[in-house]
């Protein structure tokens, strides 16, 4: 009797364990926020007011409230308009909404003139570099490897895809792409993988739903990825998505999650 309870238990174990490894990570949402220098400015305008919110967004982090936000500077872009936005600011949330300090956090940081610095930091933000739009995304799907962290992969090359045929099963071709970035985290190639589903505001006019970010530690990386045309999970991938655009950003600012590795 006891050995059979022991196997069932051994059993229990190694069932739970399995569904532990398979269960799909938690969703967490991105808010993509673009912002376009004043006429004049520049990136060294700006650091100034996002170092700012930078302090405002690791009191948020610390807190639990958030889990993350970075500065990403645009440095290529496949879209005809270039001059539509320099740069984005993006925050990363467990949940569809943005969550701010605490009024002690707050207070920490500017003491007993709360309103006065933050109306002050929020009428420079304007006149700098105003938003110009702003998404949120879902993120469906992640792959993150030693490579990957604050300082480490200072680049991230994004595409921006739609889908050819809007009633055909996606879920297959995110699983290709998976399968490939995880070889090539493994090999340091890339410093992680992401995908991501438009939620708002989405429509037909954006030409795009679907996002891919791989953050490396700089563009090289691009010339040993294999062929994207020469494997034939590629060629199921690129049936079932289309790179609508491809931007390439550089990481100026971060936050730092707690007891995160420097």
């Amino acid at each position: 009797m006891k050995r059979l309870i022991l196997l069932c238990l051994l059993a229990l174990s190694t069932i739970l364990t399995t569904v532990a490894q398979t269960s799909p990570a938690p969703k967490t949402y991105t808010y993509l926020i673009f912002h376009k220098l004043a006429p004049g400015m520049t990136i060294q305008d700006a650091l100034p007011v996002e170092r700012e919110w930078k302090a405002i967004n690791q009191a948020t982090v610390d807190e639990g409230n958030l889990i993350g936000w970075h500065m990403m500077v645009k440095q290529m872009s496949s879209n005809p308009n270039q001059s539509e936005y320099d740069y984005v600011t993006c925050i990363v949330s467990n949940e569809m909404a943005i969550k701010g300090a605490s009024a002690a956090a707050m207070t920490k940081i500017y003491g007993d003139s709360v309103q006065t610095r933050m109306a002050s930091l929020q009428k420079r933000d304007r006149q700098t570099a105003p938003v110009v739009k702003m998404e949120i995304w879902k993120n469906l799907d992640t792959q993150f490897g030693p490579a990957f962290g604050p300082g480490k992969t200072g680049t991230v090359v994004v595409d921006f895809m739609r889908l050819r045929d809007p009633s055909i099963d996606w879920t297959k071709a995110m699983a290709l792409m998976k399968q490939a970035a995880s070889a090539q985290v493994g090999q340091n190639q890339l410093g992680g993988w992401g995908f991501s589903a438009l939620l708002l505001p989405n429509g037909s006019e954006k030409g795009y739903g679907f996002a891919v970010a791989r953050p490396m530690t700089n563009t090289k990386v691009m010339s040993t990825l294999a062929d994207p045309k020469g494997t034939d999970a590629q060629k199921q991938i690129n049936k079932t998505f289309e790179v609508v655009r491809q931007e390439v950003f550089r990481f100026e600012q971060y936050t730092i999650r707690p007891n995160a590795a420097k």
